[in-house]
């Protein structure tokens, strides 16, 4: 406990320490150039909102994020200073949708918006008509590059959010200086705002780069990981087919339970993709992937099936980090068990040793799920299994088995760290049993054709 203590404290002063480096460097840069230092001011309470008073659910280091703040204001001296190009082309609009592709999380990039309306308007000797046109403009384009699937909508994201800039800083102008008498477009204004909308299509170059600075995983590289003739993935398809059948299960419910309650459906429906791909290891040792063969289990201690069945959690990792799988991904392999007991070799060892405790023993390493969609599948990964022994799957005992399966992991704790609700837990209970309904429906039994019946007769 004190060393943990301890731990934190010097984090605190590291950051401390960090964020003090910054301030004085910017400070003299802000000095260098002539530039009102009320930015700085401004993102720092930004950064105290976001870490410390809001604390967002964005994985971000402040180290992260003062690189993040440190390349806005770079990218934004560069263009108006040395570049000499008015405050209207600060490529806000492309710096915000790179932090909405990264982090996911729209209050963030909010937040990102108005550090660049302070910034554009300091740098504009205090011209708020370039701020809020860059503060429009760049919130626009956040909230049509959230959670985009294709390139294209990227790209478009940008030009739309241009010509918003544009209207925004035009009306304005307009209002402030002549009025509608004379509602002639402002060429150069506009081919500067397009400029910077398209200028934003640079993003989707650079994005792999941020991606592994920042130990993020975007959706358009969600999509090319859910690709299954992903290499890893490919491999689980020939070496341990019923392991890639259950995890094609798991996805869709991940997938369908995460959009109900607002959370990556995509992320979701990728982990659970890869969370069991250490089975191929051994996939004998597996029940989904045995078919009619003898099961190996009966022949070893519960000891020994205890120690293989968790190695496919480690065996996962190593898997992944073999084929350079993202980081985020890797989370759902080591998290989607989290400190749960291995039920069924627990029981065989309390038979054969019933005076000795054995729980500890039989448990996985860990940890918990740190997020709402490593949670989701994990507690897909267990009912998809369960909902397999039900005899008679009708949907009053499906929803029974589901929720027995989310009160037993909610009252273990094995919940705690995931920022899941108990609303969330409700709509992930509901949604799991409609698609599972839909899995196991019954078919009425169609007549047989009378045609084939009269030949069968006469044979």
């Amino acid at each position: 406990m004190k060393i943990h203590i301890e731990k934190k404290q010097i984090d605190a002063i590291f950051q401390i320490f960090w964020a003090s480096v910054f301030f004085v460097i910017a400070g003299v840069v802000f000095f260098a150039y002539s530039i009102d230092i009320s930015p700085l001011v401004f993102g720092f309470f930004l950064l105290l909102y976001a870490k410390y008073f809001k604390k967002l659910e964005v994985s971000i280091s402040v180290t992260d994020l003062f690189i993040l703040v440190a390349l806005a204001i770079l990218v934004s001296i560069l263009t108006t200073v040395t570049f000499r190009i008015p405050g209207y082309g600060i490529p806000a609009i492309g710096f915000v949708i790179l932090v909405t592709l990264l982090f996911d999380n729209l209050e963030f990039s909010f937040l990102f918006s108005l550090f660049f309306f302070s910034l554009g308007a300091s740098i504009e000797g205090g011209n708020l008509t370039v701020g809020t046109s860059l503060f429009v403009g760049s919130l626009s384009a956040a909230l049509f590059s959230y959670r985009v699937r294709r390139r294209f909508e990227v790209i478009k994201a940008g030009i739309i959010a241009g010509f918003i800039q544009f209207a925004v800083a035009f009306i304005i102008e307009k209002v402030k200086n002549t009025g509608f008498a004379e509602f002639r477009p402002d060429v150069n204004l506009l081919t500067i705002c397009v400029l910077n909308g398209i200028a934003a299509s640079i993003v989707l170059t650079i994005l792999p780069i941020f991606e592994y600075i920042f130990r993020v995983v975007t959706n358009i590289s969600l999509l090319e990981l859910s690709d299954l003739n992903h290499p890893l993935l490919r491999r689980l398809i020939l070496e341990a087919p019923g392991t890639y059948q259950h995890s094609l299960v798991v996805a869709n419910l991940s997938e369908a339970a995460a959009e109900s309650i607002g959370a990556n459906s995509l992320l979701a429906r990728a982990g659970a993709y890869y969370h069991d791909v250490g089975k191929m290891i051994k996939p004998n040792y597996f029940m989904e992937n045995i078919v009619g063969a003898k099961d190996i289990h009966k022949d070893l201690k519960p000891s020994m099936s205890k120690l293989i069945i968790t190695n496919h959690v480690k065996d996962g990792v190593d898997l992944a980090r073999k084929y350079h799988v993202n980081s985020r991904i890797i989370n759902f392999i080591s998290e989607h068990h989290g400190k749960t007991l291995v039920y069924y070799f627990y029981q065989r060892a309390k038979e054969l040793e019933p005076e000795k405790e054995h729980e500890e023993d039989y448990r996985y390493s860990g940890p918990r799920p740190q997020s709402k969609e490593t949670a989701i599948c994990s507690l897909a990964d267990t009912i998809e299994a369960l909902s397999r022994t039900l005899d008679e799957p009708t949907p009053s005992r499906i929803e029974e088995m589901v929720r027995d399966v989310v009160r037993k992991r909610f009252m273990e704790g094995e919940l705690d760290d995931s920022n899941l609700t108990l609303k969330d837990l409700e709509k992930i209970t509901q949604k799991f049993t409609h698609v599972l309904n839909a899995l196991f429906h019954t078919r009425i039994n169609y007549p047989k054709d009378e045609a084939d019946q009269r030949h069968k007769t006469k044979d």
